[in-house]
């Protein structure tokens, strides 16, 4: 947000803190982490004549902490809350060029986080208990204060795609895939849970795409490579899905699910009725070889979608790629230690008996 004329909110502060020189250096904590909102200034030039005239422009930022050297910036907007995408930025930098307003953070954006946080938490209160109309309007409410607000987006997202409105559900999520965060580990978990309730409404395109920008905020959760595995499979993409599931296994040779969707994967291949009955495309061999192979050698957290994939398959046939085998269930994933955790929901995908 452009200062340099002067805003609504800063008026007193600004000028308060204007009286007198503040050095970063001089704002370090003994301990704990920084979060506060600091200006930068730079000079714009009017004009391309020797008349041309120099302007200083004033921005302010959210500015917190993220490691003992990086910091996360986000400009704070005319609201008065941190907006847009997040910028990183070096301790250094952030102590040569930025200046601390430690009394505009803590007489107005502060307030106005909290009043924009308590919106949200009451959009999500209505959500849960089902008030979804009564949750939008709070959601809504909260983007007229934060255009492309992660949890705003998040929630209706989640709204539209309970209530089938799968065209306002894809405008929604596509703002979300487009916001930035300068560090992972801060979104994944909602583009997981997103991913889910995607290839549960059979948006199979859209899951994949946001369990892969998941992934660029994690890149080591077996859980989450699981879930794009699964929705691969609902799609019918083998190769693909193999992939995945490698991956998965690669990170956690013990995932029960993955397992599973091994056996799944050989069993189709070795059943044509099994395929037909499933409408599945033929297994390519060299798909089937790689997980039967898998299988026989034996050889987190977001939520796994532990849902059925393949039901009733025939019994008596041999386990390692002679015919299809029981299958207990195959999932989306998220635990409570913060990777993705199993999502036990029995609903069965289209074509299970």
């Amino acid at each position: 947000m452009n200062q340099g004329s002067g805003k609504t909110g800063l008026a007193g502060t600004a000028g308060a803190e204007a009286k007198k020189t503040v050095s970063g250096w001089d704002f370090l904590p003994g301990d704990g982490a920084i979060r506060c909102v600091f200006s930068s200034t730079s000079i714009v030039k009017l004009g391309q004549s020797a008349m041309a005239q120099r302007h200083e422009s004033t921005l302010y930022w959210y500015v917190e902490q993220v490691e003992d050297d990086l910091f996360e910036a986000r400009k704070i907007n005319a609201k008065n809350v941190p907006a847009g995408n997040a910028e990183a930025i070096s301790l250094r930098r952030l102590l040569n060029e930025f200046t601390p307003r430690l009394a505009y953070y803590e007489d107005v954006v502060l307030p106005a986080m909290k009043d924009l946080e308590k919106i949200l938490d009451q959009g999500d209160r209505e959500r849960a208990h089902g008030r979804l109309y009564s949750a939008e309007m709070q959601y809504a409410r909260a983007r007229t204060i934060e255009e492309r607000n992660v949890r705003a987006l998040y929630g209706l997202g989640l709204i539209f795609l309970n209530r089938r409105e799968y065209s306002r559900a894809r405008m929604v999520l596509s703002e979300l895939v487009d916001v930035k965060a300068a560090f992972d580990g801060k979104n994944q978990h909602l583009f997981n849970e997103f991913g889910i309730g995607l290839r549960k409404s059979g948006l199979f395109d859209e899951a994949s795409a946001y369990y892969r920008r998941a992934l660029d905020y994690v890149k080591d959760d077996e859980n989450l490579f699981y879930n794009l595995a699964r929705t691969r499979y609902e799609k019918g993409d083998w190769e693909g899905c193999l992939e995945a599931l490698i991956v998965s296994n690669r990170l956690n040779p013990d995932l029960p699910v993955a397992r599973e969707l091994f056996r799944v994967i050989v069993g189709l291949a070795d059943d044509e009725r099994l395929l037909e009955r499933y409408g599945k495309p033929p297994v390519p061999p060299e798909v089937a070889g790689r997980a039967r192979n898998l299988l026989a050698a034996q050889t987190g957290t977001l939520v796994l979608d532990e849902e059925v994939v393949v039901f009733d398959m025939e019994r008596g046939r041999a386990r390692m790629g002679i015919g299809p085998v029981p299958v207990s269930g195959a999932a989306d994933a998220t635990d409570a230690g913060g990777r993705a955790a199993p999502d036990r929901q029995s609903d069965r995908p289209e074509g299970a008996k």
